[in-house]
């Protein structure tokens, strides 16, 4: 299947996100993630893949696709400005096997069974 897959920065270290992470488990709040230009082909509830140093780890729920106005992350303080977001809410589910893909801006599609 085609599915949506963003890279998050290298700066960004894994077991911080994990803490991003953590805090929208039980979907009470969502994650946001600013894109150049809203996707197309995508739709709440669909997967959207993880990429992170050089390999998708995982994926969570779509919650959202649009413009959101800026905002300030809760868990690093960091504010975001208006644009297109993509948000992602629930559980993060690694994969067993992670996949090697090299890091890149923005959103691309990708192929994965199951």
């Amino acid at each position: 299947m085609k599915y949506i897959c963003i890279t998050i920065p290298k700066r960004i270290k894994w077991k911080d996100y994990k803490e991003e992470l953590k805090a929208v488990e039980d979907e009470s709040q969502e994650m946001n993630y600013k894109l150049p230009t809203c996707p197309k082909d995508v739709k709440v509830g669909d997967r959207c893949y993880i990429c992170h140093d050089g390999l998708i780890k995982g994926w969570m729920k779509i919650s959202n696709i649009g413009s959101k106005n800026k905002f300030s992350c809760t868990t690093t303080g960091i504010e975001w400005g208006d644009g297109c977001y993509i948000s992602r809410t629930g559980k993060f589910n690694y994969l067993d096997n992670p996949i090697p893909m090299k890091g890149f801006m923005g959103h691309k599609y990708i192929e994965i069974d199951g």
